[in-house]
């Protein structure tokens, strides 16, 4: 027996398709029963081919690669309070200036300076009598320095607290340049899927077809943060170490499945 060639059923209402009879244009009365569809036969080759369902499997490959960081990034506050405005915001510049000068003095590896986030509060009191009023003025500036040597971080610290600054704000490290570590580490990802790919292929008794859909990329990686640090006292060469900073990757990979194996 010759197998059954694929056929698709497309069946249209033959007394709703049809034009109206000559008895029904005249009025006669029409009865509507049970209606045989048409059957046609259609070959698959004649399918088109984006409604042919390829088998496939489909995998996740991760990967993660870690890098070492080569540039950090030390945020320094300066803060002073006096009774006035004025004198609370000419002794934050005179200190800051300080703490500039020392920093781009201090011959410091690719060292760029820059500062940011200035503001000037008042502080209240309440008296006895729950009345409030101005007891004085707070001024902050940030100043952060970024320098191409981590293990100079300790270095920085204390040159910074040594010409005025009084609190370290913030210690990252990163690395300058991922890109190599980002196309390592999906490398490694599809490397992984495919590995998968190629397992389920095989247990299933077929060979491992080309990839018909991927999704997925490589990270870029937060830089390594340290806890800030308030109140800093001075101290010789401040110990910092540096981390490794992780780049990981994720993709979803869709093979097709191949020629069935031979029977092992």
């Amino acid at each position: 027996m010759n197998p059954a060639r694929p056929i698709f059923v497309m069946a249209c209402a033959l007394a709703a398709c049809a034009s109206p009879s000559a008895q029904e244009r005249a009025g006669a009365a029409t009865t509507i029963g049970p209606v045989n569809p048409n059957i046609y036969e259609v070959a698959p080759e004649q399918i088109p081919p984006e409604e042919q369902q390829i088998p496939f499997v489909e995998v996740n490959g991760t990967a993660t690669v870690e890098v070492p960081t080569d540039q950090a990034q030390v945020s320094f506050a300066v803060e002073t309070r006096a009774a006035g405005a004025a004198e609370a915001s000419s002794a934050n510049a005179t200190l800051m200036t300080r703490v500039l000068a020392a920093l781009r003095g201090a011959n410091l590896p690719g060292l760029e300076v820059e500062t940011f986030g200035y503001s000037l509060q008042p502080q209240y009191a309440t008296d006895t009598q729950r009345v409030r009023s101005i007891a004085g003025y707070v001024a902050y500036n940030n100043v952060r320095a970024t320098i191409d040597d981590v293990n100079q971080v300790g270095r920085v610290i204390d040159v910074a607290i040594g010409a005025g600054a009084n609190q370290v704000a913030a210690i990252a490290f990163v690395a300058s340049d991922v890109e190599p570590a980002r196309a390592e580490a999906l490398a490694e990802a599809v490397g992984n899927a495919r590995a998968q790919a190629e397992v389920i292929a095989r247990e299933l008794g077929f060979e491992l077809g080309a990839p018909l859909e991927i999704r997925g990329g490589a990270d870029r990686p937060m830089p390594i943060m340290m806890e800030a640090m308030r109140a800093v006292q001075v101290s010789d060469a401040t110990p910092i170490e540096a981390g490794d900073q992780q780049v990981s990757a994720n993709v979803s990979v869709r093979f097709a499945l191949g020629r069935a194996l031979s029977a092992r």
